[in-house]
This record gives structure tokens, sequence and C-alpha cells, in this order.
């Protein structure tokens, strides 16, 4: 067997490689044709790579070779995190030994991320792009709230028909009393959120899909009240496999809805929730709480009761523990919702396969 460690860049790429003693056989310092030489591994080759941008990608690629292919988390992987005089050369030699030392002796575990298949990086793709269409959206909306402002116009209702309907909004500047340039201000960041609009609609429909070979899944998630075929989306996207969490917990820390445990001696201190993680899945359900809460009485006297001992907020992250336990059996034992709603249902899957069967056409999105 070959131990290889690649230290993985934009352009190029540093390579360790080392025998079945450990020894260092060869290091490639400069490899900028990687294609070429992932050509060269086989069955007798396990290679590791930092989890970056591609490195899924290429890790595809090496074991179609036959070769076995690692990636692991960088922050978890103290050898390279923590190093004082940082190199590639460093780099890649710490990667091999850490690969063959693991692969001797199951004293040293690598902290090997979860390679998510094809169809989730294309939805994590577009649901990247979502995120960067709705921060556009918000910081445009502001910008026009603080205009008009700036402008004495304080009608908060004013302000929220124009952006909401930038449409109307830009019939409505002419009728303000506005200096020239926030007249050209308003008007352009009104026409930036209608195309914004239009550019949001088509990505919707691009997700749905792209999303199509899941929709079995998504078509038992969305019998939840507020749980929209959108958000269904973004959670699959972001669990990848449900069978890959053995527990709840698991599943919950994963999504960053567990609160930070600090233990010393016989002090225990619980903080806030952990945001090293997957956040989308949170992002896009703490926007539907209300609606979540009102999908049966036992969670919504759940949320009112903590909500009256423990405030709105941790009331909040609770009620999205409750429904990612629920969504998880659901999967699971592929069990419908037991408080489904069967007319909103209908509902949502009509507006679903519209969505995602209609053509180019933004307005039927």
């Amino acid at each position: 067997m070959r131990y290889h460690g690649i230290d993985l860049h934009k352009g190029s790429a540093a390579i360790s490689v080392r025998d079945e003693a450990g020894r260092e056989l060869r290091y490639v310092p400069r490899v900028s044709e990687f294609g070429g030489y992932m050509a060269t591994l086989g069955t007798e080759d396990a290679v590791v790579l930092e989890s970056s941008s591609g490195s899924f990608w290429w890790a595809e690629r090496i074991q179609r070779q036959g070769a076995r292919c690692v990636v692991i988390d960088p922050y978890r992987f103290r050898i390279i995190r923590d190093s004082w005089h940082k190199t590639d050369r460093r780099d890649a030699a710490a990667l091999s030994l850490a690969l063959w030392m693991s692969s001797q002796s199951r004293e040293l575990v690598l902290p090997e991320v979860w390679q998510p298949t094809p169809l989730v990086r294309e939805l994590r793709r577009l649901f990247s792009q979502w995120r960067i269409l709705n921060t556009q959206i918000r910081q445009l909306k502001a910008q026009v709230q603080g205009i008009l402002l700036e402008n004495g116009i304080s009608e908060r209702k004013l302000g929220g028909r124009m952006v909401d309907k930038p449409e109307l909004g830009l019939k409505l500047v002419s009728t303000l009393t506005l200096s020239s340039a926030s007249v050209f201000s308003v008007t352009m960041s009104l026409k930036m959120l209608q195309a914004l609009s239009d550019q949001k609609k088509a990505l919707r429909r691009e997700l749905y899909r792209t999303g199509q070979p899941l929709e079995e899944q998504v078509r038992l998630l969305i019998g939840v009240r507020g749980v929209t075929p959108l958000l269904a989306l973004g959670f699959l996207s972001d669990i990848g496999d449900i069978h890959r969490f053995h527990n709840l917990r698991a599943l919950l820390a994963y999504l960053g809805v567990v609160p930070t445990v600090r233990s010393s001696a016989r002090t225990t201190h619980h903080g806030g929730i952990n945001r090293c993680s997957r956040s989308l899945t949170r992002t896009l359900f703490s926007q539907a709480v209300l609606h979540l809460t009102d999908s049966s009485p036992l969670l919504k006297r759940f949320y009112r009761e903590l909500v009256e001992r423990k405030g709105f907020g941790r009331a909040r992250i609770a009620v999205l523990r409750k429904i990612f336990g629920m969504m998880r059996r659901m999967l699971l034992s592929n069990t419908p919702y037991r408080w489904k709603e069967e007319q909103l249902y209908q509902e949502k899957l009509r507006d679903y396969q519209r969505i995602r069967d209609s053509e180019g056409n933004p307005t039927a999105a």
C-alpha cells in the first residue's frame, strides 16, 4: 500500500507519499496537472484530502480509480491547524503520516467528514445562491427605507409597500418629494429588487427540479403545517442521508440546535446554541416557527408554556428540536405526519408541482 497526503490548492497540489513502513517515498512540491496524477492511482493506494472547495469532486474521481479516499475536517485535524511552521511540505507530510498511522493502529482516528452525493452538492450549491439573493434583497430594502427616512418620509407602511411590490414602488416614486439623487437611488434599488425577485422565482423552480429525485421524501415532510417544499428540500440537502445519524442528538447537533456545554469538576454551564454546524435548516425553519407550532395542539401548548418560562428565543429553538425529531421519525419509518391537514397538504402539493413543471416564465413560478 501507498499512502498519499495531498495538500490541495486551487491550481496545484503538494503531495507526500509513504510506503507500508511509514517512510516517505517522495515529496512532490507542485503538481499542476492533478488529473494526470490521479490517473496513476489504483487499488494499492490510499489518499487523504482536507475538506475544501472541490475536494469532494476530486474524491469521487479518486475512488473511481479504485483507490481509497478519505476527506477530513481541517479544523479538527490539529496537527495542521496548530502547526507553528505551516508549509505545504509539512501539511502534506502530516496528512500522509496521519493516514498511515490510522491504517496501522486504531489509536489515531482521522476526523473524517461525510462525503455528500452529487445530488446533495447540487442542492447545496443552489441554496447557497438562494441565501445570497435573500441577503441582497434585504440590503436593497433597507437601502430604500433609509433613503425615505433621510427625506423625512417616516411612514413605514409606504416604504413596505414600495419594497414588497417594486413595480408599484416605481410608480410611487414620482409622487414623493425626494432629492434628485434620492430619486435615482430609490429607482435603481427598486429595479434591482424587481430583477432579483424574478431571479428568486427562477431559482425556486430550479431547486424543485433538481430535488425531484427526493420527491417521495418531500411529499412526506410537507404534511407538517409550516413545512413547504422549499423547507423540506433545505432539510434534506443539509442532512443528506438520515440513516447516518445514529441518534436524534447527533442530528440536532449537526443542525446546530443544541446548546454548547462546558463542564469542569462539578460545574456545568449550558450556553447558547452551537453555531459551528449546518445553518441552512435552522435559518429556514426559524422563519416558520409560528406556523410549525400550529401543526399540532401538543406542540402549540408546549410552545406557549415554554415562552412563559424561558422566553421566545429558547422556546423557538425547543420547537425546532421537536420538529426535527418528528421529521427524523417520519423519514426513518416512512410514516405521514399524525396531524396532517389534507386540504392544506393538497394545496402545497399542487403549488410544488406547478412551480416545478412551469417553463421559463418567472411569473408562472
